[in-house]
C-alpha cells in the first residue's frame, strides 16, 4: 500500500491528468454518473478505475509544462476527451429516450402524457422510458459496460496521457454521429408510425361510408389499443435493434477518439 502511495506522489501529474480523462467520461456518462447514484460511489468507483489504468499505464511520455496555466489547459484537453466519448452515449441513449419515444407516443394517443425524467431534469415520454429500460437491460446483459471500461483503456493505449492532438473533423463527425441517431430513432418508431397512419387511413375510408361514426370517441381508443398491442408483439425486435443501436454507439466512440490522434 505504501509502494502504491509512492508511485502516484512520484507521478502526481501524470495520475491526475490520468484520472480527470478517466473521470469526464465515468460521471458525464448516462450509466456510470446516472444521478440516483451515490457521489461518493462514483468518486470511489472513478478512483479504483483510474489507480488500475495507472498501473496498466506507467508514465511512458514526459509531460511538459512550464507554468500553472499550461498544466491547466492540459487538464482541460483530458477532460475533453472524456466528456466527448460521454457526449456520444447520450445522443445514442437519447434517441431512445426521446426521439423515438415521442414519435411513438404521438401515434398511439400518449403525446400530452410524460413522466419526470430524473437523469435529465426534464419530462420524457412515457414509451421512450420503457425503451430506455430496455436499453439499460441490453446494456448490462451484453457487458456493454465492461466494454465502457476497455474504451477507456483503448484511449489512453491510443492517445497517452497528455499527447492530445486536435483534428478539425471532430465537429463533422459530431454532426454526422447526431444525424446517425436521429434517423436510429425514426427507424425504432417506424413500426408504430405504420401502424398508425393505416389506421388514420381505415377510419378516413370509414367516415366516407359511415359520417355517423364519430372519429374521437372511436378511433383515439382503438389508436391506442392497437399501438400498445403491436408495441407488445414488437418488443423482441426492439430488443435486437438495442443491439445494433449499442453497436454503433461504441463504432462512434471509436471513431471520436481518432479524431483526437490527428
Amino acid at each position: 500500500m505504501t509502494g502504491a502511495v509512492e508511485g502516484i506522489l512520484a507521478h502526481a501529474d501524470y495520475f491526475l491528468l490520468m484520472l480527470i480523462r478517466v473521470g469526464g467520461l465515468i460521471i458525464s456518462s448516462p450509466i456510470y454518473g446516472r444521478v440516483n447514484i451515490p457521489n461518493i460511489v462514483k468518486i470511489c468507483f472513478v478512483f479504483a478505475v483510474n489507480y488500475l489504468l495507472f498501473l496498466s499505464f506507467p508514465q511512458t511520455v514526459d509531460i511538459t509544462y512550464s507554468s500553472l496555466l499550461e498544466f491547466i489547459l492540459l487538464c482541460a484537453s483530458e477532460f475533453l476527451i472524456g466528456v466527448s466519448m460521454a457526449f456520444i452515449m447520450n445522443i445514442f441513449f437519447s434517441l431512445v429516450s426521446y426521439t423515438a419515444g415521442q414519435l411513438i407516443d404521438m401515434q398511439i394517443g400518449f403525446g400530452i402524457v410524460s413522466v419526470y425524467d430524473a437523469q435529465n431534469n426534464t419530462q420524457a415520454p412515457v414509451m421512450g422510458n420503457i425503451l430506455n429500460l430496455m436499453l439499460l437491460l441490453v446494456f448490462f446483459s451484453t457487458d456493454c459496460h465492461l466494454t465502457l471500461i476497455e474504451m477507456i483503456y483503448l484511449t489512453i493505449q491510443r492517445m497517452p496521457i497528455g499527447t492530445l492532438v486536435f483534428s478539425p473533423g471532430i465537429g463533422l463527425l459530431a454532426l454526422e454521429l447526431f444525424g446517425k441517431a436521429f434517423a436510429l430513432g425514426v427507424m425504432m418508431a417506424l413500426p408504430l408510425i405504420a401502424s398508425g397512419l393505416t389506421i388514420e387511413i381505415a377510419f378516413g375510408v370509414l367516415m366516407r361510408a359511415v359520417p355517423q361514426i364519430h372519429m374521437f370517441v372511436v378511433g383515439v381508443p382503438l389508436k391506442m389499443i392497437v399501438g400498445l398491442l403491436l408495441f407488445v408483439v414488437t418488443m423482441p425486435v426492439y430488443g435486437n435493434f438495442s443491439t445494433r443501436i449499442l453497436n454503433d454507439m461504441f463504432s462512434g466512440m471509436t471513431r471520436m477518439f481518432a479524431t483526437f490522434t490527428g
